[in-house]
């Protein structure tokens, strides 16, 4: 039966897994364990993997997977190649989560492996080939529903409606173009490629375009932290970006991010991605604005204003 299906998770971008034969980061994580499944078949080829923090390795195996939680309806995915990290770096070995769930297309997965949600589209298991995701603004929070995953439709309850979409320029992130970015009383309207990262908690872009940014917002940049700092007090404009002809804001609720006792961070970070690939990432301060709908069928991405509780 098609359907639309909702899960409470937080993706990457291409394919891991759970620790198996695994080193010490692996030792608080949940494990897959293959001699329990009844379906698993396990594969010779091996895989490793960069992260923009850390990396993994392991090897391939197939199974059915399933997403959403044993108590929810699921999305039942058959014949589903993964990875089985066997080696995960320090960098996840305090991170509550036991792996990553790729989101994106084929192309960019390792050895393109065909990720969980492509298999499910291929194997017609979705009403539509897209997915949405809504953020919920809820500070600093651990273990609490920060957002939802809607699978196979577009998400009614906790979006407005459609504002415009956007064609992607890349079928390998979800990248698309801006027109422009700006705060207050400084625009930068040259033309940049984007993606769209559910995976980076801030908002990345070039150095010269975010200090001038942060300027225009009162932040400072703190060599210490390696980011922007700012006054939790400050009441600076909205940080304006412009796709397509639609100019979407950003509210400073959803900028500034509390890092402890009175300070704050500006959450927007420089970065260069060396000339090759996308030069701003719209991390989670967009996405808490704005829903994101990835049309995976249609190579498009879709906006539509974050209904917040």
């Amino acid at each position: 039966m098609k359907a639309a299906y909702r899960k409470t998770d937080d993706p990457g971008n291409v394919p891991s897994g759970k620790g198996i034969d695994h080193n010490a980061s692996c030792n608080k994580k949940r494990k897959f364990v293959a001699s329990s499944s009844s379906t698993f078949v396990k594969s010779t080829k091996t895989w490793t993997i960069q992260y923009g923090s850390g990396d993994a390795k392991g090897v391939l195996g197939t199974d059915t997977v399933r997403f959403g939680g044993p108590t929810e309806k699921q999305l039942v995915v058959p014949t589903t190649t993964f990875g089985l990290a066997t080696h995960i770096s320090s960098d996840f070995k305090n991170d509550p989560t036991d792996g990553i769930l790729g989101l994106a297309f084929t192309s960019l997965a390792v050895d393109r492996v065909v990720p969980p949600l492509i298999n499910a589209i291929n194997q017609n298991l979705l009403d539509q080939p897209l997915f949405t995701v809504w953020m919920e603004h809820r500070g600093k929070l651990e273990g609490a529903v920060g957002g939802l995953f809607t699978y196979g439709a577009i998400d009614t309850t906790n979006c407005g409606p459609v504002i415009a979409y956007q064609p992607l320029s890349s079928a390998t992130y979800f990248e698309f173009q801006m027109a422009a970015i700006g705060l207050g009383s400084y625009t930068n309207s040259k033309a940049y490629s984007v993606i769209s990262d559910t995976g980076t908690s801030f908002i990345g872009g070039p150095k010269t375009v975010t200090d001038a940014i942060a300027k225009a917002a009162g932040a400072k940049y703190s060599a210490l932290e390696e980011s922007y700092t700012i006054s939790c007090t400050a009441k600076p404009a909205t940080l304006d970006i412009t796709i397509g002809t639609q100019k979407y804001s950003i509210d400073p609720v959803n900028y500034i991010v509390s890092a402890g006792t009175n300070q704050c961070l500006f959450a927007i970070f420089p970065f260069n991605f060396g000339g090759f690939g996308p030069s701003w990432i719209l991390g989670d301060p967009f996405i808490r604005q704005y829903c994101n709908i990835y049309d995976i069928g249609q190579k498009r991405m879709g906006f539509a204003a974050s209904l917040q509780k």
